[in-house]
């Protein structure tokens, strides 16, 4: 299963992973051999949002907004926002079983290995499985069916790998160079700004986090401060080098825009994303307690707005369809579970590290994607609930 979660497509109009049938099997196996654990307050929680986005989406919006509905909209929703429930239901009890470790080892190495195939074929100029393999045969998107999903896919599967203690320097090194011209292949602007971020966090908790001497962290400092005023110095190199790329590979050329025109590359070549995020926001407005519920998005917006698309942002996205309430619970929740991760020293273990490191990734790459539906925030979110939660038992038992 953990390979799969690398690959997604679209068929009759839903997004079908083959990690959803291992999924299925999975949870049959479990159910059948009686060691399936069903967390309450996840599914009570999930029976709220349930009932509340369904309720909205039949009888509030048609009558409110006087729009008809597809009813197979609604339903194929519902059928996304059960299958997180599974995946987040997988995650935690491959937690309880101390199999998510190899899970992520296999994920992570899959990942790396079709990112590799992406710099190959791109660098090669190669259009072997262009078809399969890239978006309007320029854009490498791996296994998945957009190529910004792709490079956040990507950028998670680096983390294990880099935060492996056994793992020498210069291995890492590579990883990070795979990953990074991987992005590249991508054309994706979403994944350079992930990446990016997460450098800077990792940045951050290597000269903070770590027990040091004054001696050697204010070298560490000094080496940062170089590091940026050498790069600042560079940069026109760099604008350089990158405005050649483009020039050869046209899915460089979305990423040049980052640096040659920031607001351009936010607003136009494709994202509209300024456009995109205020739709959203006035659809926020319409109806923030309840929300729209779910199938009910692209219709509002078509019909309201003249504008027929999603939010391209995960926390509007929630809070659009959910409502202010159930969304701000569930992000609150969300970040108290990173916080936990992060600053308690009884449970900040190798594993739920990478389990945050995987989540914050997510969520980065959130703020320019929908990701709400995606299977590995469920199934690693179930994951570390599981994890933080059986430390915290035993931490308390000592």
């Amino acid at each position: 299963m953990a390979i799969f979660l690398n690959q997604s497509d679209v068929l009759f109009g839903v997004n079908i992973s083959f990690a959803d049938f291992f999924c299925v099997i999975i949870l049959m196996v479990l159910a059948f051999s009686h060691c399936l654990i069903i967390p309450i307050i996840p599914i009570v929680f999930f029976l709220v949002v349930s009932m509340s986005v369904l309720l909205t989406a039949v009888f509030y919006v048609p009558f409110h907004f006087e729009l008809y509905l597809d009813p197979i909209k609604i339903i194929s929703d519902y059928i996304k926002l059960c299958a997180t429930i599974l995946y987040f239901f997988i995650g935690y009890n491959l937690a309880n079983l101390n199999l998510i470790t190899k899970t992520i080892k296999w994920y992570s190495i899959f990942g790396i290995l079709i990112g590799l195939l992406g710099v190959t074929l791109t660098v090669l100029n190669l259009k072997i499985f262009s078809q399969v393999l890239f978006y309007a045969d320029t854009r490498y998107k791996g296994l998945m069916i957009d190529p910004n999903y792709f490079s956040v896919i990507l950028i998670t599967s680096s983390v294990y790998l880099t935060r492996l203690k056994e793992m020498k320097v210069k291995w890492k090194l590579v990883i990070f160079i795979i990953t990074f011209l991987s992005v590249l292949a991508a054309g994706s602007k979403t994944g350079l700004i992930t990446l990016f971020c997460y450098l800077l966090i990792r940045t951050f908790e290597y000269v903070f986090s770590k027990k040091k001497n004054i001696k050697m962290l204010v070298i560490q400092l000094v080496l940062i401060v170089m590091t940026i005023i050498i790069t600042t110095m560079a940069f026109n190199f760099f604008q350089q080098f990158i405005s050649d790329l483009a020039t050869s590979r046209p899915s460089f050329a979305r990423v040049y825009l980052l640096f040659a025109d920031f607001n351009g590359a936010v607003s136009g070549n494709g994202s509209e994303r300024d456009r995109t995020w205020y739709v959203a926001l006035q659809i926020i407005k319409l109806s923030p307690l309840f929300g729209i519920g779910i199938g009910t998005y692209t219709s509002i917006a078509s019909s309201m707005f003249n504008y027929n698309n999603v939010a391209h942002n995960t926390f509007l996205q929630i809070t659009a369809e959910w409502g202010l309430p159930l969304a701000v619970f569930f992000l609150s929740y969300l970040f108290y579970t990173l916080g936990k991760a992060t600053f308690s020293k009884s449970i900040n273990t190798e594993t739920n590290l990478i389990l945050r490191d995987i989540i914050i990734i997510v969520l980065f790459g959130s703020m320019a994607i929908t990701l709400s539906n995606a299977r590995i925030l469920w199934f690693f979110l179930g994951a570390i609930v599981y994890s933080l939660d059986r430390n915290k038992i035993n931490s308390t038992n000592k």
